[in-house]
């Protein structure tokens, strides 16, 4: 089920304060479009007896190994160089270019299944800052927030963007902001998930940080990293295809620890309250079950503060929409990075609750990825 804003003032997806998380009909059919549900495989989508909140047949859920051997054959790839390190890039599909911006974990590619159903709108395009293949490149072990958006615009010059739109995740958010803070000239709109203005680290998080840069080994090799990750996105998964949760273990698992701590610790730079009133580009913030107390609080205080802002609850769906609903994401990305009004129920719920009292948010509120 979608439920509106919690910021009256600002949103067009409707009126009501603090969405909750709910099951009802509605979220069964929500649930049916990605094949999370029995009972909804292809012949069910086919017939249209099942519906997903825009009132649209659900769709046949998606082979992320047929979109990623689509995505690798048919995207165009490049390598941006920067100093001391590269970029590695890929240009899919073709209309308005669209930035994803990744989370803490994974590889641009965990963003495919949502490019493959965005390309035939928008040239959708991925970037990382290292590659295990042929061999490992990796970045430098520290980058300044000015150097990342730095980065970014580097790859939209690469492909001749000089204006462009993001969708970004956790500390991909962070960096949204801070991009369009820095360049509001380049930056046209952003749809932005488990975003932040600024984060505060614990000082666990960030001995972490230090140390985890000077180690060879990569994710999988964390003790109980398996079973932390389970816990925090497992739940939300389709279990019509099992597989695609073993892809994304093994995606995540596969990226260097000095990586995640790179990232870590850029998001740990980034603090742009002062110039959330300055962004007045227009801005859709998406809020998932699973995101925890920490980026609820995150997500409230850029509500409250940006000029111009859309909020939308998705439930679910987990922390990681883009993999596990990627029909549902793009449904609401499309009409907001085309500028028309957002699509959302008829039936949504009245009832309000402090999001962060949620028992699913409390479960994971250290783990905002």
């Amino acid at each position: 089920m979608l439920s509106p804003s919690s910021h009256p003032q600002h949103s067009t997806a409707g009126a009501a304060k603090n969405p909750v998380p709910h099951t009802d009909a509605a979220a069964s059919g929500d649930l049916c479009c990605e094949g999370a549900v029995g009972g909804c495989g292809e012949g069910e989508a086919a017939s249209g007896a099942e519906q997903d909140e825009t009132g649209s047949s659900c769709p046949t859920p998606l082979s992320w190994r047929g979109v990623l051997k689509q995505f690798h054959a048919d995207a165009t790839p490049a390598i941006v160089q920067r100093d001391g390190y590269q970029l590695y890039c890929r240009s899919w599909g073709s209309g308005d270019p669209l930035y994803f911006l990744g989370g803490f974990s994974g590889t641009s590619e965990l963003f495919a299944l949502t490019a493959s159903l965005l390309r035939d709108e928008f040239r959708c395009v991925l970037f990382d800052e290292f590659t295990a293949e042929p061999q490992p490149q990796l970045p430098p072990r520290q980058v300044s927030v000015s150097q990342a958006v730095d980065d970014l615009f580097a790859v939209a010059d690469h492909f001749h963007d000089d204006v462009i739109s993001l969708y970004g995740a956790s500390v991909g958010g962070g960096l949204g902001w801070a991009a369009m803070a820095a360049r509001p000239d380049r930056v046209r709109r952003a749809a932005l998930q488990g975003a932040f203005a600024h984060r505060r680290f614990s000082i666990a998080e960030r001995t972490l940080m230090s140390v985890a840069q000077f180690f060879p080994a990569r994710v999988r090799n964390v003790p109980l990293w398996a079973s932390v990750h389970k816990q925090n996105h497992s739940l939300w998964f389709p279990p019509i295809d099992g597989s695609r949760w073993k892809f994304l273990v093994e995606n995540c698992g596969d990226v260097p620890l000095r990586v995640i701590a790179r990232r870590a610790a850029l998001g740990q730079q980034i603090d742009i309250r002062a110039q959330l009133s300055e962004i007045r580009q227009p801005t859709f913030i998406i809020r998932t079950e699973g995101e925890g107390r920490i980026a609820s609080t995150c997500q409230a205080e850029l509500i409250e503060r940006l000029p111009s802002v859309d909020d939308v609850w998705i439930d679910n769906t987990g922390q990681i929409p883009y993999l596990t609903h990627p029909h549902r994401l793009s449904k609401l990305l499309k009409p907001f990075f085309h500028g028309e009004p957002l699509l959302v129920a008829d039936n949504v719920p009245t009832a309000a609750v402090d999001i962060a009292a949620s028992p699913f948010a409390r479960s994971t509120e250290t783990h905002d990825d």
